[in-house]
């Protein structure tokens, strides 16, 4: 039963969670101890910004919480043994209208599934939003977290005291790598309060609930809803972010985090309450943009604070010193770089792009490594090098992963470095024009 201990958790729980923690260069998590509860039923509804990581991040962080059961989206349980593989990860499937609507009556079942889960004190976990937003910002909230948790609360007669805790991810770069990720865990909602309602209208209670979990959510994630002007608002993010987080957050963990939601909420009170400071924001932020693609720079280049030259030329020696061991890296790891360049070209969707990347280190860079590793042991006869290179393969790819962020990093630095000094009247006109 989902609600008993499944053995295909325990064999890949060490090194998907392992994999997890290299796949980000800072992952930061806060609210889980304050307002995750160890002793009542859970429902985590959390945005969906990412195909797999979002669902694997949730498992993460469970440092306390029982094995999560999760619902998807039915459409990836066709294959047999992807079904058999994604049940025993406690993977569950929802029907929606694409789907096929002799299929939704299929879900009453599942519900019903879900029900003796959080009856058996076990924590389920779904993506409110029902489909993948890779942008900054929250789909409308549907109907299946009050659709399960109403009538089983009712059953008990509202005596589960179960919660629902709403979860915020934030990507820094939703399709990069070694990133960094936030995950919220915000203040949970008693279902026990929406007894009378219930009692009263079901349809009405089920809507209440599923308002006050978008209210939760939304003062939670950065909710970029004006479409508008979703670019420069995301660009607001890329030029103030850093800055901000240093001047007004550096005392909180997810300082960059609370940083995008003041810059979000700054934009949307300018919108609301003084539409025509709100437009020459946007217009300075425009002209910005043309400048920087006039000087081929971007607007996640750190315009704002230069570095400086000393900085510039000492990281550049750095990496020119340590570029035999990028070169290993990348050499010794190619048959898996080659690998996941063709899985990225069967998805045309990039939303699948870190879930690909993901899965293909996880699979692919054990395999090749141990492959490898065992032919230099039989050519060589020389078991202690076999075992040296099995240990070196992937310690100096991941490496060569990092040396390629820091060169691109020290690249962009220069280039800002050199239009400050070659176009100085620009610079400062443009870093006045980027501050909010």
């Amino acid at each position: 039963m989902l609600y008993n201990y499944d053995f295909r958790i325990t064999l890949v729980k060490i090194p998907i969670k392992s994999a997890l923690r290299l796949n980000f260069r800072k992952m930061v998590f806060t609210g889980r101890k304050e307002n995750v509860s160890k002793k009542k039923p859970i429902i985590f509804a959390a945005n969906h910004r990412n195909a797999l990581l979002d669902a694997l991040l949730l498992v993460y962080a469970g440092y306390h919480f029982k094995q999560v059961v999760f619902l998807a989206r039915a459409d990836i349980f066709k294959k047999k043994f992807v079904a058999w593989m994604l049940k025993g990860m406690r993977i569950i499937p929802v029907f929606r209208i694409r789907d096929g609507k002799d299929n939704l009556d299929k879900n009453k079942d599942i519900f019903s599934s879900a029900a003796r889960i959080l009856k058996k004190n076990n924590p389920i976990a779904l993506f409110p939003e029902a489909r993948h937003n890779p942008k900054q910002s929250l789909l409308p909230i549907q109907k299946a977290v009050p659709r399960i948790v109403l009538p089983t609360e009712a059953s008990l007669n509202f005596e589960l005291n179960s919660q629902i805790v709403p979860v915020s991810i934030y990507y820094r770069d939703v399709f990069g790598f070694l990133t960094d990720v936030y995950i919220t865990f915000g203040k949970p909602i008693e279902v026990s309060k929406y007894k009378e309602v219930y009692a009263e209208n079901s349809n009405l209670a089920t809507n209440q609930l599923r308002l006050d979990l978008e209210t939760s959510l939304k003062s939670l994630v950065v909710n970029i809803w004006n479409d508008e002007f979703y670019e420069e608002y995301k660009d607001a993010i890329d030029w103030n972010g850093d800055r901000l987080a240093l001047e007004k957050f550096s005392h909180r963990k997810d300082d960059y985090l609370q940083a995008s939601l003041e810059i979000v909420r700054s934009l949307d009170n300018l919108y609301k309450n003084n539409r025509e400071e709100f437009n020459d924001k946007i217009n300075d932020f425009r002209e910005a943009k043309t400048i920087l693609k006039e000087h081929l720079l971007s607007t996640k280049d750190k315009v704002w604070k230069p570095a400086s030259k000393r900085n510039i030329y000492s990281r550049f020696t750095g990496l020119i010193l340590t570029a035999p061991i990028m070169l290993f890296g990348y050499l010794n790891a190619i048959f898996p770089l080659l690998i996941n360049k063709k899985l990225l070209s069967l998805f045309k969707d990039n939303q699948f792009i870190p879930s690909v990347r993901y899965v293909s280190g996880l699979i692919f860079i054990p395999i090749f490594d141990l492959i490898q590793s065992l032919i230099i042991g039989s050519v060589t006869k020389n078991w202690e090098v076999a075992l040296s290179y099995f240990f070196l393969m992937p310690t100096t790819f991941y490496f060569a992963l990092y040396w390629r962020k820091w060169w691109n990093s020290a690249n962009r630095d220069l280039k800002v470095s050199k239009f400050k000094q070659e176009f100085k009247a620009k610079w400062e006109r443009l870093v006045q024009l980027i501050k909010l």
